[in-house]
């Protein structure tokens, strides 16, 4: 859903979500279950549509809520901050000359849903897009941006194919405090690849481990394999490799909250989870998989492989360069096989949890006054795999080059020792 007259669309910044947090919260509804579904594909008859889709519609993801605004109501501030326009859906961003927010926050209403007479019409949709050709004309580009713009904007919801009653209902929904993400994530960002969630500070993996195994193993099985067979199996590939997309804990929520419409995922099969419930379920798997988290600034500070690896450490710095990439930089106190004392230096922009880096032996140097930068040699030694899984563990793998004399593979686990005040680690 999206206009730029959408006045229920505020900017975070604003007091709206303030307000909606502390609002009275509204009793969990059949009205707030079925808004939860229409939000998601209000057509199917369990979300109260009528099973097809309505007239001018070639695709359905140009008239569901969720498309634009994302599963959470933060469109690009959440788990869609990646989401590209196609032919089959709409861009979950502004779009190119319109900046919009899509984030929905503040009191929803019925009015604010509608767009009576301010919406576009459903066939101005998909067929409003325009690709980019490969010559890239100014005349191509102009078509491309209006069309971009256009099949991005909020539907007019007031010719009845979406019924008064799935209004209420989606009102009901988007004005239920429980159901706000903030129940589930104490922070979203975005800016990292996948989009790192940080689980609320009440989330229980214990709880939740002992959630999925009476609540959801018996349609989907182990969380790490392709479960076949069953009354289920969705997602291929298994739950951690599912969970492992860009996004997709937001979607996860809101489908193991609420259910999928049209699908045998029911409040019949589900019951009724909790937000508590899918808090938990999340940390147990983000634990479970090593999912939902990336390296970040918080990582900075002193890291040893324990006691027994006293006398060797790493200083790890994890900071942004003016390309707004994630570089992490290690610095390797150690030996060689003789016992000279020996620093390894590495630099690399980071994926996700891990990096590889390619490990050098500054030589050439000289004390004090006598240094020239120019005399320095930087030897390649090798390369360095770092891995961490959350802000107090992680793991190194370090390869010398072949013929390095005086040295080979070292392998073990990172705990932190020193941390830097001021810098904090977003997840638990």
């Amino acid at each position: 859903m999206h206009k730029k007259s959408l006045k229920f669309i505020l900017s975070i910044s604003t007091i709206a979500l303030p307000l909606l947090l502390s609002s009275a919260a509204v009793a969990q509804s059949a009205a707030v279950e079925q808004g939860a579904l229409a939000w998601d594909n209000w057509t199917k008859t369990d979300a109260g549509g009528t099973g097809a889709l309505p007239v001018g519609v070639d695709s359905k993801d140009y008239i569901r809520c969720k498309a634009c605004h994302g599963w959470e109501r933060k469109a690009t501030d959440g788990g869609y901050a990646r989401r590209s326009r196609k032919n089959s859906r709409p861009n979950a961003g502004a779009g190119d000359g319109d900046t919009t927010s899509r984030v929905i926050s503040g009191t929803v209403t019925a009015d604010m849903i509608t767009h009576t007479g301010t919406g576009r019409s459903y066939t101005d949709g998909q067929a409003s897009w325009v690709a980019l050709d490969a010559v890239h004309s100014a005349a191509n580009k102009a078509a491309h941006r209006n069309g971009y713009t256009l099949g991005n904007q909020h539907p007019d919801f007031s010719g009845g194919s979406l019924t008064q009653t799935q209004i209420d209902n989606l009102v009901a929904f988007l004005n239920f405090a429980d159901g706000a993400s903030e129940t589930y994530f104490s922070n979203i960002n975005p800016n990292q690849s996948p989009v790192l969630y940080t689980m609320v500070a009440t989330a229980d993996a214990a709880a939740g481990e002992t959630f999925y195994n009476t609540s959801c193993a018996g349609c989907h099985g182990d969380p790490a394999t392709d479960h076949v067979g069953g009354n289920g199996g969705a997602p291929s590939g298994g739950i951690l490799a599912y969970l492992g997309g860009d996004g997709k804990f937001s979607e996860f929520s809101h489908k193991v909250r609420w259910g999928i419409p049209g699908t045998i995922m029911s409040r019949g099969v589900m019951g009724s989870p909790s937000s508590q419930n899918v808090a938990d379920v999340m940390l147990y798997l983000q634990e479970l998989g090593s999912l939902g988290f990336a390296m970040n600034p918080g990582l900075s500070g002193h890291w040893w492989g324990g006691a027994t690896r006293s006398g060797e450490g790493f200083l790890i710095e994890v900071s942004v360069n003016a390309l707004g990439e994630t570089v992490l930089t290690v610095s390797f106190y150690t030996y060689d096989s003789l016992g000279n004392q020996v620093w390894l230096i590495g630099s690399g922009v980071v994926t996700g949890n891990s990096v590889e880096l390619t490990m050098t032996i500054p030589e050439g140097g000289a004390w004090g006054g006598d240094f020239e930068a120019g005399n320095v040699v930087r030897t390649v030694w090798g390369t360095g795999l770092f891995t961490f899984g959350s802000c107090g563990a992680g793991h190194m793998l370090l390869t010398p080059e072949v013929g390095m004399m005086n040295f080979a593979v070292l392998e073990y686990d990172l705990n932190r020792d020193l941390t830097i005040p001021g810098i904090v680690c977003p997840t638990p």
